[in-house]
């Protein structure tokens, strides 16, 4: 059988070229225009790669895509954070609402506070260090000028003295102590600080391990938000700026 001419489409290939004779049964090569895929010189046939430009693009839409879930979840942490310290302080609230209700008064803070100034260290560790877990959970005052506080531990008002610059606790007469925290603080509420139990923030103030964040108490300056009744407040951190800087929240009942 003569054979047939085919012509080629691969560039540096002849132009023409025989046809290898038909077997039986198969397509006939001249027939079918010797289509390109016969050819083990087919330029298709090896897959196209990505381009420089086309790898950029989905490089910067990758890193478009983690900064945006970044984001997202420092949102969705702060909220967290937000919430934690929110309920917390709303419940505090309602103790301290319902001791001025039975009490006729504010709970008594560290009476540091009236001689220093807002924003100072001073007012800072005086509104921190407060007694305010004791008189909401009330101490009962025992022989030898002592107080049996809510954990069972007896603690003299010495110590008191020194920490809040008062000899003892408002709430603790023998058999009219009121328990208004309930239910009592558990561990997770309070650390010791300086010998006695005090409120802490459920949220960092920063991310130092084993850092002191407490709660925030003032009742008696005259510089406080809340002129007629207290001062209620957490700090907490929200995490930093491009340089490094923290990011500090005040939650406040003001």
């Amino acid at each position: 059988m003569k054979a047939a001419i085919h012509q080629s489409s691969v560039i540096g290939l002849p132009t023409t070229r025989d046809c290898p004779p038909c077997r039986p049964g198969a397509t006939c090569c001249a027939r079918s225009g010797f289509t390109i895929q016969h050819s083990k010189f087919n330029i298709q046939s090896f897959p196209r790669a990505f381009t420089l430009v086309e790898l950029l693009v989905v490089i910067t839409v990758i890193g478009i895509i983690a900064a945006m879930v970044a984001g997202l979840s420092g949102l969705a942490a702060r909220k967290k954070h937000d919430a934690a310290v929110t309920a917390m302080k709303n419940r505090l609230m309602l103790f301290i609402s319902t001791y001025q209700s039975k009490m006729s008064f504010f709970p008594p803070d560290n009476i540091t506070n009236a001689a220093a100034i807002p924003g100072s260290p001073l007012y800072e560790q005086s509104t921190g260090m407060n007694p305010l877990i004791y008189e909401l959970t009330g101490a009962p005052a025992i022989p030898g000028n002592s107080f049996h506080a809510f954990d069972g531990t007896n603690i003299s008002g010495a110590v008191f003295g020194a920490a809040y610059g008062r000899g003892g606790i408002a709430n603790s007469l023998p058999d009219e102590t009121h328990v208004f925290f309930q239910p009592l603080p558990s561990p997770k509420d309070y650390m010791v600080v300086k010998g006695l139990k005090q409120l802490v923030v459920p949220v960092p103030l920063t991310h130092v391990p084993n850092e002191t964040n407490l709660w925030h108490y003032d009742s008696s300056s005259t510089n406080r938000h809340n002129s007629s009744t207290y001062d209620l407040w957490a700090e907490y951190s929200a995490g930093s700026t491009k340089d490094g800087t923290p990011i500090i929240i005040t939650n406040g009942n003001w």
